[in-house]
């Protein structure tokens, strides 16, 4: 077989394949005492059922990769709704539970805000920030921008701890991308299952 008939089958393959996602960008640092993370990823979902899915502040446990259980406190102020977040996290047999409540500004559309409220967690100072943007024409896609920081009340061991959590923190954030795009398709999935019915 000649070389272009080798390659005629994959090229065909590629061209006819339905359009796939992206792979996440994800960045994650920690030093022992600061964890930044950084996530641009590109779903496979409507920008307003991705706004749905991270505007439901009882499963922030589909978002954010330590989250364990989270509740809302309520409204704090004029578009600010206290958020409370169980986190656990574990490296190697030492395992943590910490609290950690946040006060959120979402601004569908925008880049929208997360910032910590220290008197009421084991976490120092935090913020983070996302944005979700239309990927297409079709509205059929969406991308989502999320970056913040934590700094915990603890220290993590030097030694072993930051390696291993910036491993774990890293894998958990692609995972939730994936979360994520799965709880905004079956949000459509409702939306139709319900049309059909009327």
């Amino acid at each position: 077989m000649t070389p272009a008939g080798w390659l005629l089958p994959w090229l065909l393959l590629w061209v006819l394949a339905p359009d796939a996602a992206a792979e996440p960008d994800v960045d994650v640092s920690f030093d022992g005492s600061r964890l930044e993370f950084r996530l641009d990823a590109t779903m496979r979902a409507p920008r307003s059922q991705v706004e749905t899915v991270l505007q439901d502040y009882s499963r922030f446990d589909r978002v954010l990769p330590l989250v364990v259980e989270s509740r809302s406190l309520g409204e704090v102020a004029d578009g600010v709704e206290r958020i409370a977040t169980r986190m656990r996290g574990c490296v190697l047999f030492l395992c943590r539970e910490i609290d950690h409540v946040f006060d959120v500004r979402a601004i569908p559309g925008h880049w929208s805000s997360g910032i910590t409220v220290p008197e009421l967690s084991r976490i120092r100072r935090g913020h983070m920030a996302w944005r979700i943007e239309a990927q297409d024409r079709d509205g059929v896609r969406s991308r989502l921008q999320l970056y913040g920081y934590f700094e915990p009340d603890f220290s993590v061991p030097r030694l072993l701890g930051p390696p291993l959590v910036r491993l774990w923190v890293g894998s958990e954030l692609e995972k939730s991308v994936g979360r994520i795009e799965e709880a905004a398709l079956a949000l459509g999935e409702q939306g139709a299952t319900a049309v059909e019915v009327r």
